[in-house]
C-alpha cells in the first residue's frame, strides 16, 4: 500500500474516523459522568422517558400487557429462527468453499471487510437508525414493566467499544418475585417491538410507490438511465471499466432509461456474449461471465438503480434521504431484534432461556446448561465471523505496511 493508497483510505473515511475518535474523546473528557464496566463498557445513567412510560402504562395498561404477552410468542419463535439461521450459516461455512460471512458487526460509516458491499450502513442514517431502534427496544421493556407495576430505576446510553446501545433498568428484586409469564413478557417486549417495527417498514415499502417523487411526478423527474451501487472485484463489469454511481443510458447502442428495460434485455442473453453499456462520454465492451449453473449470464454489479433528472434538487434529496433512513430503521430493527433473541448470556434471549431452564431444570442445572448453550453459539458466531476477521486483519496489515513505508520515505 503506497502513499496514494494510504491517502485515499483516509480521504474516503476521514469523517467516520473523526466521528469515532470524537466519541472516544467525549467519553474520556466526561469519564466522571460514566460508569465503566469491564474497561470497555461506558454507561451513562439518567431518567429519560420514565414519566412517559408511567403515563402510557397507567392509561393503556391492559393493552400494554397484551402486547407483552404477544411478545412472548414472537420472542420464542424469533429465538428459534435466529438459531436456525446460525446453524444453516455453519453448514454453508463448512460445505461452500470461500463462502461470504454469514454474520457481521454493524458499524455505521464503515464497510466491514469480508462483507458484501451492500452491507455498508451510511454513517448518519445508520447512527440515527440505531438510536431510534434502541429507543423503541428499551422503551418497550420499560413500559411493559411499568404496566405490571414494576419500577424502572434508570434509563441511559451505553458505549461498548465502537458500538452504541441504550438500556432500561427495572427493579430486579421486584422482577424476581413475579411469575414467569410477567418476566417473559418484559424481556421479550424489546426484541418483539423491533420485529414489529421491521414489519411495519416492510409494509410501507410494499404499499408506497418506490421511488416516491418520480412515480408521483414523472414529468418533473423523468428517467435518464441506470447506475450500480457497487461493482464486484474482478467481475466482467470491473474488467470492462464500469464504475459504481455512474449513469449509463445506452445498451448495445440503443437508448436505455430504466432498470426494467435493462433487465428485460439482460435476461435474453447467454454467458460469453458481448454487450455494450455506455453514456454520452464513452461506451464499454463487456464479455459476460457465467453463474455456477452454467446457463445464467453474470455481469458482477450490485443494486441496479434507476436514475432521474432532478436528482440534485433539494426536494428529491430530502425525500430520498428520509426513505433511506426508514429503510435502515427496518433492516436494523429486524437485525437487532432477532440478534437480541439469541439464547446467549445476559441479552434478552439469554435471560428468557435462563428463565425457561430454571423452570425445567432448577437454578443450578439451568445456569450450567445456559453456559454450555452460550459457549456453543459463541463458537458458531466466531466461525461465521472468520471471513470478516481475515479480511480485517489483511486490511490492517496493508494499512500498517503503507504507513510504515510512508514514514520510511519521509525520514
Amino acid at each position: 500500500m503506497d502513499f496514494d493508497s494510504v491517502n485515499g483510505f483516509f480521504s474516503r473515511h476521514y469523517l467516520t474516523i473523526l466521528f469515532y475518535l470524537g466519541i472516544v474523546l467525549f467519553v474520556f473528557l466526561n469519564r466522571k459522568r460514566f460508569e465503566f464496566q469491564l474497561k470497555v463498557i461506558a454507561l451513562y445513567r439518567a431518567n429519560w422517558g420514565i414519566k412517559l412510560m408511567d403515563r402510557i402504562a397507567s392509561r393503556y395498561g391492559e393493552l400494554v400487557k397484551l402486547f407483552g404477552y404477544i411478545s412472548i410468542g414472537v420472542g420464542f419463535i424469533g429465538m428459534l429462527l435466529i438459531v436456525t439461521l446460525l446453524l444453516y450459516g455453519l453448514y454453508a461455512f463448512f460445505t461452500t468453499p470461500d463462502s461470504p460471512a454469514q454474520v457481521g458487526p454493524v458499524l455505521p460509516g464503515v464497510h466491514v471487510p469480508g462483507l458484501p458491499a451492500e452491507f455498508f450502513v451510511p454513517l448518519v442514517q445508520g447512527l440515527v437508525s440505531i438510536f431510534i431502534v434502541a429507543v423503541i427496544h428499551e422503551f418497550s421493556h420499560g413500559v411493559v414493566a411499568r404496566a405490571h407495576g414494576i419500577a424502572v430505576k434508570s434509563t441511559g446510553i451505553a458505549i461498548i467499544g465502537p458500538f452504541f446501545a441504550a438500556f432500561v433498568e427495572p427493579d430486579e428484586k421486584a422482577l424476581k418475585k413475579r411469575d414467569d409469564v410477567t418476566n417473559y413478557s418484559i424481556l421479550a417486549a424489546g426484541p418483539a417491538s423491533n420485529i414489529f417495527t421491521a414489519v411495519i417498514v416492510f409494509l410501507l415499502f410494499l404499499l408506497l410507490p418506490n421511488p416516491l417523487l418520480p412515480t408521483l411526478y414523472p414529468d418533473t423527474y423523468p428517467d435518464i438511465g441506470i447506475s450500480f451501487s457497487s461493482v464486484g472485484k474482478d467481475s466482467p463489469a470491473e474488467l470492462a471499466g464500469l464504475e459504481a454511481g455512474v449513469v449509463y443510458d445506452t445498451f448495445n447502442g440503443n437508448e436505455l432509461l430504466s432498470t426494467s428495460e435493462f433487465l428485460r434485455n439482460f435476461r435474453q442473453l447467454n454467458p460469453g456474449e458481448t454487450i455494450t453499456l455506455g453514456n454520452s462520454e464513452t461506451s464499454y465492451l463487456i464479455t459476460l461471465g457465467s453463474r455456477p449453473d452454467g446457463y445464467t449470464p453474470y455481469l458482477g454489479v450490485n443494486k441496479i438503480q434507476d436514475r432521474f433528472h432532478g436528482e440534485d434538487t433539494l426536494p428529491y434529496r430530502v425525500v430520498s434521504w428520509i426513505a433511506g433512513l426508514v429503510f435502515w430503521i427496518g433492516v436494523l430493527s429486524f437485525a437487532i431484534g432477532t440478534a437480541n433473541l439469541l439464547p446467549v448470556g445476559p441479552i434478552d434471549g439469554g435471560k428468557m432461556m435462563q428463565q425457561f431452564l430454571h423452570k425445567i431444570r432448577g437454578e443450578n442445572k439451568g445456569d450450567r446448561m445456559l453456559v454450555k448453550i452460550s459457549l456453543a453459539l459463541l463458537v458458531v458466531i466466531l466461525l461465521l465471523l472468520t471471513p470478516v476477521i481475515k479480511e480485517t486483519l489483511k486490511l490492517l496489515l496493508k494499512l500498517l505496511s503503507g504507513i510504515l513505508g510512508l514514514l520510511r520515505g519521509l525520514f
